[in-house]
């Protein structure tokens, strides 16, 4: 039904939000049993033609990629490796990849990123909203660098001749500046976050000024009426 599709969306939107820039979350969802094994079940199902099915499993990727992301590697059931062995070998990345696109082509996600404040006329009509279109947008794409690198890592140590060691060398140089880069982008990430977390505590301060200063308008108003 409509409303056990709205409900659906919405735990798992709860789910990625909490999941970002925040390892220790991620640990915690280690730790609750079958968590992971949900995930995968959801998104390892074959042969679904309904298009809110498939925009589960979108979801449902991405609570796993983010998972993937900000693993602290503190469980060593779910470490990076584990998640990337697990994902591959269950769901294969190929496939992941194009589950984790199917929200990017939804008209959802087309709308709800377009207008940051949404006009609904009522309240089931909203499945996704503009902040989490744009954390989806952000980290889609870490997600889908750090799978498409490990891939490409395992396909290059399958092939390389272990005597070339310059090939090996040079192969070794370019994923340390990958990973470089890739950390760079996920603090950068944060510190954006955290600016646009100041804005919104300075915009609520400026605003309850304004209320304040509207309200002794209002009463000096009254009080030459």
């Amino acid at each position: 039904s409509s409303s056990s599709f709205c409900t659906r969306i919405a735990v798992l939107i709860f789910l990625c939000t909490w999941l970002s820039n925040c390892s220790l979350a991620v640990q915690t969802l280690f730790s609750i049993e079958n968590s992971i094994s949900y995930l995968v079940s959801q998104i390892c199902t074959q042969s679904i033609a309904d298009d809110r099915e498939l925009f589960i499993q979108s979801l449902c990727s991405f609570a796993l990629g983010l998972c993937l992301v900000f693993n602290n590697n503190q469980i060593q059931l779910y470490s990076t490796e584990s998640l990337v062995k697990l994902i591959d070998e269950r769901i294969r990345i190929d496939s992941f990849l194009e589950k984790l696109g199917i929200l990017s082509k939804s008209e959802f996600y087309a709308k709800a990123l377009q207008k940051p404040q949404l006009k609904l006329s009522k309240s089931s009509d909203m499945i996704l909203d503009y902040e989490f279109a744009h954390l989806y947008e952000t980290l889609q794409s870490l997600i889908s660098h750090m799978l498409t690198r490990h891939d490409i890592n395992s396909t290059v140590r399958t092939l390389i001749d272990p005597m070339s060691t310059k090939l090996y060398a040079q192969r070794a140089l370019t994923m340390m500046t990958d990973d470089n880069d890739f950390i760079g982008r996920v603090e950068q990430i944060n510190i954006n976050k955290l600016k646009e977390k100041q804005w919104i505590e300075e915009r609520d301060i400026d605003k309850k000024k304004i209320l304040a200063l509207e309200q002794q308008i209002q009463e000096i108003k009254d009080k030459n009426a």
